[in-house]
């Protein structure tokens, strides 16, 4: 699961126009939830794929994996300042792609074990 995800996240995020036209309204600020889903989404697959393979979700394991989540997540906005085709590297971005993480981190072990037991 975690590659689908990934691989998903690329797309959405350096594809020039990843998505079709639509005359849908966003609220100002959606672009930002949309990052904290992302990579919250992918905290959680990442457990997820982590505990299914018969290893435990502690706090060191989720600490590690969170940082691999917010480091991809700043590769990512580096990559877009760099690639000049309509993206651009955004700190805010960055920064809620941190918060969806680590709301994750807090709910992920709990979700898991529910899903697993």
């Amino acid at each position: 699961m975690t590659a689908v995800v990934v691989l998903a996240i690329l797309w959405l995020t350096l594809a020039p126009k990843p998505l079709p036209d639509s005359d849908v309204h966003w609220f100002e600020g959606a672009d930002k939830v949309v990052h904290g889903c992302m990579f919250g989404g992918l905290f959680f697959v990442m457990g997820l794929d982590w505990v299914i393979s018969g290893r435990k979700l502690g706090l060191p394991v989720g600490m590690a994996l969170a940082g691999v989540c917010v480091a991809f997540g700043g590769g990512i906005e580096l990559v877009q300042g760099a690639m000049d085709m309509g993206r651009g590297c955004d700190v805010w971005d960055f920064v809620a792609d941190t918060a969806g993480v680590a709301l994750s981190l807090a709910v992920t072990p709990v979700i898991v074990r529910w899903l697993t037991r």
